[in-house]
């Protein structure tokens, strides 16, 4: 019986040294965990939208115009839109560096 278990705890020891071994030597980082991704909120992408209105204004001294350029033509349509919207002013009121959302 003494044998026999003798047996069983230097089988239990050898898996520790393993599992042990394998988790001290991981090369190619596969036992590494990532964070998952942030969520995304409606809000944030509103943000992120106005952001980027932002910048124009930033880089161009001027609100983004009614233009042949369809970047800002998307980004004066996208800020129309805002401007029309109480609920996405109010959100946006205290990113709103250059007061773009005022009629």
């Amino acid at each position: 019986m003494k044998n026999e278990n003798n047996k069983i705890l230097n089988q239990e020891i050898k898996k520790t040294s393993i599992l042990n071994d394998i988790f001290e030597n991981d090369p190619f980082g596969l036992l590494e965990v990532k964070a998952k991704n942030q969520i995304i909120t409606p809000d944030d992408r509103l943000v992120a939208s106005f952001e980027e209105i932002n910048n124009f204004y930033k880089v161009h001294s001027c609100e983004p115009k009614k233009s042949i350029d369809m970047n800002e033509r998307r980004l004066y349509s996208r800020l129309e839109g805002l401007k029309n919207d109480y609920k996405k002013i109010q959100l946006l009121k205290k990113y709103d560096t250059y007061n773009l959302l005022e009629k």
